[in-house]
């Protein structure tokens, strides 16, 4: 039994069943120790929790990392197009993203500090990759030139309506609305020729 299996198996527990609901009882059955041998690693449920956020942040960095890698010598469309798809599928489907969503949306008030800082952490590393591409587009005449961090905001704000949906629709509604999403954001960001 390792440090990182504790933490591994307490992403899921806070991720699907809050923080407030998961106890150090649950983690330890999870885990398939004992409550006591949890201390051997951890003084306390916070610091598992902290350190779970710390992994969470790590690893969006390296998804990000890896999706950037595949698609660099796309064109702008495909690769801005991808960039939305990956994010709002991996926050849809993955651990981290239901983790992710759960502690930005409702953060528990004793970590909001922490919650914040780790969000506007991934959001940087986001940034650091989308930025460019809207850049590349405006330069070789394929997007309008508008200000890139209104239009940074413009489409997390898409994405962010998205995860809201997830509440409400299956996943056949859902999938349709992520495609018309983003055909009606790019109708308005892409250069047309009368602007030539």
């Amino acid at each position: 039994m390792s440090k990182q299996k504790i933490i591994d198996v307490s992403l899921e527990c806070f991720a699907y069943h809050g923080y407030e609901n998961t106890s150090l009882t649950d983690i330890a059955s999870k885990v398939g120790i004992k409550k006591p041998s949890l201390y051997n690693h951890f003084s306390s449920k916070e610091e598992i929790f902290l350190e779970v956020l710390k992994e969470v942040a790590v690893k969006e960095s390296e998804h990000f990392q890896a999706f950037t890698r595949q698609t660099g010598d796309q064109p702008v469309k495909q690769r801005l197009e991808k960039v939305y798809h990956f994010y709002v599928d991996h926050m849809a489907n993955s651990t981290e993203g239901t983790f992710f969503k759960r502690f930005t949306f409702f953060p528990p008030e004793d970590f909001s500090d922490e919650i914040k800082q780790v969000f506007l952490q991934v959001e940087e590393q986001a940034n650091d990759i989308i930025r460019p591409i809207f850049k590349q587009g405006m330069d070789e005449g394929t997007l309008r030139h508008l200000p890139i961090d209104e239009t940074l905001s413009a489409f997390y704000t898409l994405i962010d309506g998205l995860f809201l949906e997830e509440n409400f629709y299956d996943k056949d509604t859902l999938a349709k609305r992520e495609q018309a999403s983003f055909k009606i954001f790019w109708l308005g960001v892409q250069k047309s020729s009368e602007e030539d």
